[in-house]
């Protein structure tokens, strides 16, 4: 292993990853973040004992190994900031209003819904949103109707990612703000600094590597009642963000809810949808 510290990213190279990345992805790095690529993949350099990028470019783009280093690349430049209970006000409109209409539907036209009403946590890094959302549904139990039960499916590109979601092992700061009768009730403790979500709420949860802008492995995992796609879409320039919206309305069920991160909008992104609005809050609708 050598060190990287001294091997500088050309801009000519910084181009050629950047672009293999936004085609492989829709991810578009602009020349102000080459630091953020430089950083990130100087780690794989290293592992790798490759002398400069240019030659850990020929890897991904040529290499016999190529599938398997791609995939460390998705590792590597993603981002994974996230947490339990992440924006609260959106979580209240998906627990006051969204999964309390869905359930007052049911109710008066059980016949209108699937007997699942499944959710899709996409870009779920780590699974603390995906993990959340079954705590909420958890809280509500007692009032889903007899037959009717909740599926929700996390995605991400980064199988690290997914990997540690699947453990479902977090640490207290990821838990920051889980009230503690919550975490008492939904995790079990493993020491100070690690709690491991308890099997009823993994259970609810399952986990896919899916790449946004490629449809085909969407399809995979079928329609959904609830796209959550937080914080994600502001990593895409505008022709991605079409792509990945597109594929996000055609994985929803007609009537189906997406929720943004409160700075996401798809003003100038699509028409498709029906804004909403819950106080300040933005919701989108499938008509």
């Amino acid at each position: 292993m050598q060190n990287t510290s001294n091997i500088n990213l050309n801009d000519e190279t910084f181009c050629k990853i950047r672009d293999l990345i936004y085609q492989l992805t829709g991810i578009f790095y602009s020349e102000q973040k080459k630091y953020l690529i430089e950083t990130r993949l100087s780690k794989r350099l290293s592992d790798l004992n490759l002398a400069n990028y240019e030659d850990y470019f020929y890897l991904l783009k040529y290499s016999a190994k190529q599938s398997d280093e791609i995939k460390e690349l998705f590792n590597s430049i993603t981002t994974n900031e996230t947490s339990f209970f992440r924006d609260v006000p959106q979580l209240k409109v998906f627990e006051d209003d969204v999964l309390k209409e869905i359930l007052k539907q049911i109710k008066e036209s059980p016949v209108n819904y699937s007997k699942k009403i499944r959710i899709w946590s996409a870009g779920c890094s780590t699974g603390e949103e995906p993990f959340t959302l079954a705590i909420i549904i958890m809280e509500h139990l007692n009032e889903i109707p007899a037959g009717f039960s909740f599926e929700i499916i996390g995605s991400d590109i980064s199988e690290n990612a997914l990997s540690s979601a699947r453990k479902g092992i977090y640490s207290s700061y990821t838990l920051r703000n889980t009230e503690p009768r919550l975490i008492e009730k939904y995790f079990d403790k493993i020491d100070n600094e690690q709690f491991q979500v308890r099997n009823n709420i993994k259970n609810m949860v399952s986990f896919y590597n899916i790449n946004l802008i490629n449809f085909d492995s969407i399809k995979k995992i079928g329609n959904f009642d609830i796209i959550f796609c937080r914080n994600v879409i502001i990593y895409f320039n505008n022709d991605s963000k079409k792509v990945v919206i597109s594929n996000l309305y055609d994985s929803l069920k007609k009537n189906g809810y997406l929720f943004l991160g409160h700075s996401e909008s798809l003003h100038f992104i699509s028409s498709s949808f029906k804004l909403v609005g819950f106080g300040k809050t933005p919701l989108y609708v499938k008509e």
